[in-house]
C-alpha cells in the first residue's frame, strides 16, 4: 500500500447539479482514480434517487468509497467521515490517484484538514436533546443555540439539526460554546491537496436543480421513500433530514399537494447550493472550473497539469 506521506489527492468540490460526479467520471477516462464521495448522505443505503448517488454502472466503472455504508436508521457525522475516508486513501495502490467528488463543506474540511478537538457527549445528554428536538422541533433547539453560542448559530443558520444537537451537547456538557473548538489547531492529513470547484452561471445551475427535482420525483423519489418508512424506521431519523426528502415526507402527510412539494424541494435545493457555494467560495486554494462547458474536462485537466499532477 502506498504511504500517505504528501500523497496528492484531488478535490472536485461545489454546489449541488453544477456537474462534479459527471466530471470525475470524465476524467476516469485520462486518469487512473478512486473515488471518495464527500456527501453527508449518500453513506446511507437506500437513499438512492434522492440523493443522486452515483449509478450502478458509474460504481462499476470506478471504485467509489465511503457510499453505502451505514443503514438509514443510523447516525454520521463529519469525525466519522474523516476516519473513513482518510482509511479509504490509504489502502489505494500508489498508482491510483484518490478523487474526492462532493458538496459536504464540513466533512471535506474533515477529511484533509482535520476536526478540531471535542469532548465525549454523555449518551443521557443527546437522548434529552433528541427528545426535545422531537417535541419542540428545530427552530427551539435553533433559538437557544443563538443564545449560548451566537458564533455556532451563525454557521448553522440552515438550523441542520445533526450540527444544532452537536453544538448544544457541547455547551450542556462543558459549559463551554461548541465554537471554541475551532479555533483549537487541527491534525491535517498528510497530503497535497489540488482543490477545484465545479460550478454553473447561477441561471443553468438553478435551471438544473429545478430539472433534477422533477426527475427525482418522476424516477419514484416518493417510492423510495415509502420503501424506507415501511422497514421501521422514523421519518425523524438523520438520514431523512435531508432536502428533498423532507418535503416528499410533508407531501405523504397530507400536508401540501405533489405540486407544493416539488416547488419547497427546488427551492430548498437552491438554497442549499448558495449555502455551498458561501462555503466554498471562502478558500481561495480552490480554482473553477464551469462543470456546464462542453470543455470542462479540458479546463480540469489544465488545471491539473498546473499543479503538477501526471496525466
Amino acid at each position: 500500500m502506498a504511504s500517505n506521506v504528501e500523497r496528492t489527492v484531488v478535490l472536485l468540490c461545489g454546489p449541488t447539479a453544477a456537474g462534479k460526479s459527471a466530471l470525475a467520471m470524465a476524467l476516469s477516462n485520462v486518469l487512473h482514480i478512486q473515488i471518495v464521495s464527500a456527501d453527508a448522505r449518500t453513506v446511507f443505503r437506500g437513499l438512492d434517487i434522492g440523493t443522486a448517488k452515483p449509478t450502478v454502472d458509474d460504481r462499476r466503472r470506478v471504485v467509489h468509497h465511503c457510499i453505502d455504508i451505514r443503514d438509514p436508521d443510523q447516525t454520521y457525522d463529519a469525525a466519522q467521515f474523516m476516519v473513513d475516508a482518510r482509511a479509504a486513501i490509504k489502502a489505494m495502490p500508489s498508482d491510483i490517484t484518490p478523487v474526492m467528488v462532493g458538496g459536504s463543506g464540513l466533512y471535506i474540511q474533515a477529511a484533509l484538514e482535520g476536526l478540531s478537538t471535542t469532548v465525549p457527549v454523555d449518551p443521557r445528554v443527546r437522548a434529552a436533546l433528541q427528545r426535545r428536538l422531537a417535541a419542540e422541533g428545530r427552530d427551539a433547539l435553533y433559538d437557544e443555540l443563538r443564545e449560548v453560542d451566537p458564533r455556532a448559530a451563525e454557521r448553522y443558520a440552515d438550523r441542520n439539526p445533526v450540527r444544532v444537537l452537536r453544538a448544544l451537547e457541547h455547551y450542556v456538557a462543558t459549559g463551554t460554546a461548541f465554537s471554541t473548538t475551532w479555533d483549537v489547531p487541527r491534525q491535517a492529513a498528510p497530503y497535497r491537496v489540488v482543490r477545484i470547484g465545479v460550478t454553473r452561471e447561477r441561471g443553468p445551475l438553478y435551471e438544473a436543480i429545478n430539472a433534477r427535482c422533477v426527475e427525482m420525483l418522476e424516477h419514484g423519489m416518493i417510492e423510495e421513500t415509502q420503501r424506507l418508512l415501511a422497514t421501521g424506521i422514523s421519518e425523524h431519523v438523520q438520514a431523512l433530514h435531508t432536502v428533498g426528502y423532507v418535503e416528499v415526507l410533508a407531501y405523504l402527510r397530507g400536508e401540501i399537494n405533489l405540486a407544493s412539494a416539488l416547488e419547497r424541494m427546488q427551492q430548498a435545493t437552491r438554497n442549499y447550493a448558495k449555502r455551498q457555494l458561501t462555503w466554498f467560495r471562502r478558500d481561495e486554494r480552490i480554482s473553477w472550473v464551469d462543470g456546464a462547458q462542453a470543455d470542462a474536462l479540458d479546463q480540469l485537466c489544465d488545471l491539473l497539469r498546473a499543479q503538477s499532477v501526471p496525466l
